[in-house]
């Protein structure tokens, strides 16, 4: 279009970075309700399926519908309380946790004097307040519980969206041609997300029970609530086992000290390492067809687009932008073969 008014490249580059700004804004703009909107679609397409299955299987389309909205409502009902009992434990756990890390900068600075440190880096390490961290971290424990109202709303989309979802098809086929390829990309988009959400999921849960077992036995504080961490840490790219692994860390290290933590660390990262480099690439390797480095890079904007949920939001996101917008434009092929994993495919030759 723009070529057909005379546009210039560096034109018609113009104009598309400034469109791609300006719907960045927009998204910033409204992250919040953008937000639950993904979410619950995000929820709803991995839902659809199971919907279908139980209308294959003889069920009405309102009973399939009630069943799969009774499942969504137990599991979320289940997981909303566990998150806000245990939010709360550990809200009143943290004067206790204060105490011990009041003991141990105790016995640090002990330490510090019987190595002769002068008085300037003993004053230097003190300036460093860890005791502040604990309003910080009760304010975000209670934020947490407070969010946790924004449920509903993602319940609401969720259930006029899997309502609609048997009719979408016939819309869009009204809409396009039955052979159009967006139909074929969007195929291959929910079809990659629900594969690549499953499989995170389970191999998360094997990850997470390994890792519950450990702590049980090795006496962790709320080693079931770390565990449940995990699982959701999991969805996050690249740094979700960082997120997940820190706060077992720092209880064990308070309540048992650096040897145990160590400890746990390393039984941590050998269980995570072992499943995600060695098992999980066996069956996900082909689900992204995207680098570890953009990857990487898209989790940091969807994160500062989106807020925390674009954290969880960012592989599907980015599949969401390749299949169906980079892939499907000519002009972006270098930029698709730049983010692929692997080595891009050689370009057709051009036709004498």
């Amino acid at each position: 279009m723009f070529a057909a008014h005379g546009f210039s490249r560096t034109a018609r580059w113009l104009v598309v970075s400034a469109s791609i700004i300006i719907v960045i804004a927009g998204m910033r703009a409204f992250s919040e309700q953008l937000s639950a909107f993904l979410m619950a679609a995000l929820i709803a397409m991995l839902c659809a399926p199971l919907q279908a299955r139980l209308q294959r299987r003889g069920l009405s389309a309102g009973l399939s519908l009630t069943l799969v909205l009774a499942l969504i409502i137990v599991l979320g009902v289940a997981l909303v309380a566990f998150i806000g009992i245990s939010t709360n434990q550990l809200i009143r756990k943290l004067p206790d946790y204060q105490d011990q890390l009041h003991q141990m900068e105790a016995t640090v600075w002990a330490q510090l004097d019987q190595f002769g440190l002068s008085e300037q880096t003993v004053a230097a390490v003190e300036s460093i307040d860890l005791q502040s961290l604990f309003p910080f971290v009760s304010g975000l424990l209670r934020a947490t519980v407070d969010s946790l109202g924004s449920v509903l709303l993602v319940f609401l989309i969720v259930l006029y969206m899997l309502i609609d979802a048997p009719h979408i098809p016939g819309r869009l086929r009204a809409v396009l041609d039955s052979e159009s390829r967006w139909l074929e990309r969007a195929g291959t988009f929910i079809a990659s997300v629900q594969r690549y959400m499953i499989l995170k999921t389970v191999f998360g849960v094997i990850i997470a029970a390994i890792q519950t077992v450990v702590m049980v036995i090795m006496g962790v504080d709320f080693a079931v609530q770390w565990g449940v961490l995990a699982v959701i840490a999991n969805y996050i790219p690249n740094i979700g086992f960082v997120l997940g692994v820190i706060p077992p860390v720092a209880v064990t290290l308070l309540e048992k000290g650096p040897a145990m933590a160590v400890l746990l660390l390393v039984v941590y990262s050998a269980i995570n390492n072992i499943i995600e480099n060695w098992v999980a690439p066996r069956f996900m390797a082909e689900e992204l067809g995207i680098s570890s480095l953009f990857i990487f890079l898209s989790l940091i904007f969807w994160t500062w687009v989106l807020g925390a949920a674009g954290a969880l939001l960012a592989v599907p996101l980015t599949l969401l932008v390749k299949i169906m917008l980079l892939e499907a434009e000519q002009g972006a092929r270098g930029l698709v073969a730049l983010i692929s994993e692997g080595k891009p495919e050689a370009a057709p030759a051009p036709e004498a």
